[in-house]
Parts: structure tokens; sequence; C-alpha cells
């Protein structure tokens, strides 16, 4: 890697050399003759200057994609810094000395200041989002510890009652009650498990996307009957709101899975007794646009935007003393509807409760 990069520098070094000759040339043949006299202090200054311009352009330039205000502006001091230099030695017509010197010297001047608090701002804010993910994720192992402690509670209380009473698993009734607790409890922590997973590897850039081709309407029936049992234990009617038919769509068809999977689970968290979930699809233009919409507290406006943009999303309450939400399940939808091309928002829902929508192209075409 060292030498990669000792070879991309060295390039670079040799590139500038060749234009400042290219400029040497100009300047000679522009000149109409030699000075009589030489300062020779002046030219040692001006030449250190001109030493010093050379190697910080030449450590800047690899940054021309994120700071190209000062990269321009170290070009045009450099070759206002050379003309200088060469100066010195041969008569500069009035033109040169103002157009090329002057003009280089200080617009050059003037970029690299402004590109400099231009850099510096965009690093700050790169800190500043650095310090919020650290702060984040020094959040989210101990709420990651209470959510998974509650379905595996629930998991571990089930095992000690059969274990204490084995007939107990005669009964239909129970046994249908019982398995479906069990089912519930690591299906959450499957959930919780894949958000981990996810938002690592959203992290270190291995996230890829594999689309097939599948009618999305059987997703959705399959994914309400998944949250059917929590719903039921808070009273909660899930209200199904897309047609029967097809809808093709070609996405990849897990990632969209999680996408419906943590949006209904939020839903289902923030609700409160004997509220009401909507599921709502409509296919619109070239895309498919989706709701889910909750009866809860609703998300006020300064965090929908959080939630919505890059930003770590804010803790908000769930209904009757739930656990608060540490936003991975969300920033793991984001992720997701991104990189299907989508749209990821929040919007109040009437008369209360919050709606969690997105759309996805349609991309009709070979899987």
């Amino acid at each position: 890697m060292n030498a990669i990069l000792f070879r991309r520098q060295l390039g670079l070094a040799l590139r500038l050399v060749l234009a400042l000759a290219l400029s040497g040339y100009f300047f000679y043949w522009a000149s109409p003759g030699w000075n009589d006299g030489i300062d020779w202090k002046a030219v040692i200054f001006e030449g250190l200057l001109f030493l010093f311009v050379f190697f910080w352009t030449l450590a800047v330039l690899p940054q021309w994609k994120s700071a190209r205000t000062l990269c321009l502006g170290s070009v045009l001091f450099l070759i206002g810094s050379f003309a200088d230099v060469y100066d010195n030695f041969l008569i500069q017509p009035r033109w040169e000395n103002w157009l090329v010197e002057n003009l280089s010297l200080a617009l050059g001047g003037g970029l690299m200041a402004l590109g400099i608090r231009f850099w510096a701002r965009e690093k700050e804010r790169l800190l500043d989002e650095i310090q919020r993910e650290r702060d984040f994720e020094a959040s989210l192992i101990p709420k990651l510890s209470h959510d998974l402690r509650v379905p595996l509670s629930n998991l571990i209380g089930m095992t000690s009652i059969v274990e204490e009473d084995p007939q107990l698993f005669g009964d239909s009734v129970k046994r249908r009650e019982y398995l479906d607790l069990i089912m519930r409890g690591a299906k959450e922590m499957n959930l919780l498990i894949d958000n981990i997973l996810e938002s690592h590897r959203m992290k270190s850039g291995t996230v890829a996307l594999h689309p097939s081709a599948f009618s999305l309407a059987p997703l959705l029936d399959a994914a309400l009957e998944d949250f059917h049992y929590q719903a039921k234990k808070k009273e909660i009617r899930l209200v199904k709101d897309f047609p029967d038919g097809e809808i093709p769509l070609v996405a990849d068809r897990i990632k969209v899975v999680r996408i419906i999977q943590n949006l209904l689970a939020n839903a289902v968290k923030f609700s409160p007794k004997g509220g009401k979930i909507t599921l709502k699809a409509r296919a619109e233009n070239s895309a498919i646009a989706i709701r889910v919409m909750d009866e809860g507290p609703g998300v006020p406006a300064e965090q929908a935007t959080a939630r919505s943009d890059e930003s770590p999303a804010a803790a908000r309450k769930g209904s009757e003393g739930a656990s608060e939400s540490f936003g991975i399940g969300l920033k793991v939808v984001r992720e997701f509807v991104r990189l299907h091309g989508g749209r990821f928002w929040i919007e109040p829902n009437v008369p209360k409760g919050a709606q969690f929508c997105f759309t996805l192209p349609l991309r009709q075409g070979k899987a």
C-alpha cells in the first residue's frame, strides 16, 4: 500500500514539474530579455516560498474530491509564486505581471483561505457525526440487553412451566397459547439480531442487493400474520389496505421483508392498547408506495427529520411504559430503502400517531 501511495505521489510530482517547465518556457518566450541585475535575497525568499507552496500543493491535490476549492487555490498560488521567482531573472511584460503573477497570487491566496475554511467545517461536521455515532453505540448495549431480556425471559418462563407440569401440553388451547408465545419471543430476538448484524454490515460497507422478481401482496400478508400474536396481546387491530391482486416487484426480497418487519414491530411497540395499525400499499407510476400507520404518541417534527436522514434517531417513549426505541430498526429501514433507490420519510397520522412511509422502484426487468 505504501509503495502504491509513493508511486502516485511521484507521478503527481512529475506532472507538476512538467506543467511548471511548460510555464517557464512560456515566460521565457513572452519575456523581452534578461534582467541586468539579480536581487539574490529576493530570489532566496521567493524560492523558499515557491518550494513550500509546491510541496503543499503536492500534499493537498490527492484530496481533490473533498477539497476542490483548496486544491484550485493551491495550484493558482503555485503558478503565481513560480512567476514571482522567474521575474527575478527575466524582464516581465506588464500584462504578464498583472494577469499571471498578481492575479494568480491574489486569487489563489483567497481560494486557499476559503478552501481551508470549507475543509475545516467539513472536518468538524464529520467529527460531530462520528461523536453522535459513538454516543449512539454507547447507549446501544443497555437498550439491546433490555430488548433481548424480555423475549428471552418469556422463553425461559415457558420452559420452566413445561418442566414443572409436563401434562400441560395435553390442553390444546394452552399448548397453542404457549407455543405462540415461544414463537413470538424467538421472532423478536431473531429480528433484533438481524438488525444488529445488518447495522454492522452497513458500517463496514458490505451490504449488497440481490434482486429477484416476486409479488408484493403475499409478502405483506405474511408480514401481518407474523405480528398477529403481538397485536392480539395488546388488542390492536391489524388493517390490510392493499389489493389482493398481483403487485409485481423486482427487489431484494429478504431486505423488503426486513423493512416491513421493522416498521410493523415499531408500530406494535408504540401503539396503545386497543389501537389500530394499517399497512397500506399502492403502485404509483413506476414505484410502489408503502405506509405503516399507527395510533401511538406520534413523532415530533424535529425527530421525524432526524429519523428520515442519516442522523442517529432519538428515542421516543413506547406505549404503557414500553422500552424506548434506540432507532437501530429504523436505521436498517432507511439504509435498505436507500439501497433500492427509494425514499423513506415520516408523516403525522390523523387524528393521532405516525405514518412511516417509503417508496421502492418497481424496477421491471430480468431479475
